[in-house]
């Protein structure tokens, strides 16, 4: 079965962040979206997703509620606790800091570089 990280794995990070934050306002209030069919997109007068990022939130909200068999709406609290504590570890997971290993190629790299010597007078 495909994780959300798998499922995330061709966006770039503000993709990413944009679409856990509304996968976590949908879980948040998925009774409130279902009995007054709220679009979960609509959170103000700045947002509006673009469609990739729509598709995204929307195919992991597909993905959790066939992992989870139920809609979001009937979660009960260990369930609810489970998806938003997931969606958390993954966003803290999701940042521009290299990791250990490609800082050793970036630097293995520079070290192929010769830095010109300067003319001394």
């Amino acid at each position: 079965m495909k994780t959300l990280e798998s499922l995330l794995e061709s966006y770039n990070i503000f993709e990413k962040r944009s679409a856990l934050y509304y996968l976590g306002r949908y879980i948040k209030q998925a009774e409130i979206f279902e009995n007054y069919e709220k679009n979960i997109f609509i959170d103000g007068a700045e947002s509006n997703p673009d469609e990739k990022i729509k598709s995204l939130t929307l195919n992991m909200i597909e993905h959790i509620e066939r992992a989870a068999n139920k809609k979001a709406s009937e979660f009960n609290e260990d369930e609810f606790y489970y998806w938003m504590d997931y969606i958390a570890e993954i966003e803290d997971n999701i940042d521009n800091v290299p990791n250990q290993e490609i800082i050793e190629k970036a630097l293995e790299e520079l070290d192929k570089f010769e830095v010109p010597k300067s003319k001394e007078n």
